[in-house]
């Protein structure tokens, strides 16, 4: 028995060793890995565009140059130095500024790869940009994805990883929502649009998918779009979108409310506010739309398509947020892109 319990012990401390040392290698490739994205960057200027964009809970700070404590890599003017202790990275221009840090691989990864760094950190960047995550196999289509209301760019991101990984170009739209009216963020994105459009292959195929507000503002472009500017986009799938106005959207028209949520009273399903009054698109793509059951925000009503207008529907098991989980409605998502239809589907 004593024999029998002294191997076990033996084998458990084996394999905990070796899961350390494979998380230790892995980590290296990773960071190695990085480390060239950091160097490309800097040589090619975009370093600096990145740190301007996003947030990472750093304070402009004069250093001492990290001359001890610090593993330091160079490139054209730019350090990036890990902590020989916490592991913690940093970056410092040429002055020995600290212009941007993190505690984690990953942060520096989505900095690098120009995504959102964290949830909180996203609030802090100036938005109204597209942040673009690769296809894992380059397949000649892109998505654009539009966030809704009270949120920015990250809370999509796990969408947009999981498009990634099916073969679609991710570009993430980031807008501080709750700053400014729906038509100042329409005009402000169709501008956005309209620059992609001229850098991707006129042959690309190009998908939208929208939550929540963010399916309002799609439709504002659309309404304002060229005929051929819309003619682009292959299809549509809005996840929970007010599209007949959201009673929670009356919060929005409360004394105060209004002067730092612009953006909100704009929802209500009042004959006068600008969702009730968004102009027919110049040309209608095929549109999915994926209600929550559970929604508590969007009633399932108010998710369709004012008529004429038609769209496809369902109705799943979620909530608001939820439905921004590729488990619920990644599988429907795809279906759609490729059919026009749902595996659920319900004609309107």
């Amino acid at each position: 028995m004593q024999i029998t319990k002294s191997l076990g012990n033996w084998l458990f401390w084996l394999l905990l060793a070796g899961a350390v040392q494979w998380s230790k290698c892995s980590d290296d490739a990773m960071k190695a890995n990085l480390i060239q994205q950091f160097q490309a960057n800097a040589r090619s200027g975009q370093l600096e565009e990145l740190l301007e964009a996003h947030g990472t809970f750093n304070v402009e700070a004069g250093t001492l140059g990290g001359k001890i404590w610090w593993e330091t890599i160079e490139e054209n003017g730019w350090k990036l130095q890990f902590n020989k202790l916490s592991g913690w990275w940093r970056i410092l221009n040429s002055e020995d500024v600290r212009m941007a840090r993190g505690t984690t691989l990953e942060q520096l990864s989505s900095l690098l790869e120009n995504r959102p760094i964290s949830v909180v950190t996203n609030y802090f960047d100036e938005g109204y940009r597209f942040g673009k995550t690769a296809a894992k196999v380059p397949s000649g289509r892109s998505v654009i994805l539009i966030h809704g209301w009270g949120v920015r760019a990250r809370s999509m991101q796990e969408l947009a990883d999981a498009l990634a990984e099916e073969g679609f170009d991710a570009y993430n739209y980031d807008y501080p929502s709750a700053e400014a009216t729906l038509a100042d963020h329409v005009s402000r994105f169709l501008t956005c649009y309209q620059k992609l459009l001229a850098q991707l292959p006129e042959n690309e195929e190009i998908y939208f998918l929208t939550h929540s507000m963010g399916g309002l503002v799609l439709r504002g472009a659309l309404a304002q779009m060229t005929v051929a500017e819309a003619q682009r986009i292959r299809a549509i799938v809005m996840l929970g979108p007010p599209n007949r106005g959201s009673g929670l959207a009356y919060l929005g028209k409360l004394p105060g409310v209004s002067a730092v949520n612009p953006s909100l009273k704009d929802m209500t399903p009042e004959e006068d506010s600008y969702v009730m009054n968004i102009p027919p698109p110049v040309w209608l793509p095929p549109v999915g739309i994926i209600a929550g059951k559970y929604d508590g925000k969007v009633s399932v009503e108010s998710t369709y398509l004012p008529a004429p207008l038609p769209c496809r529907h369902i109705v799943v098991k979620s909530t608001h947020p939820g439905l921004r989980k590729p488990t619920k409605v990644l599988k429907e998502i795809l279906h759609f892109f490729r059919n026009c239809e749902f595996l659920q589907d319900v004609p309107e």
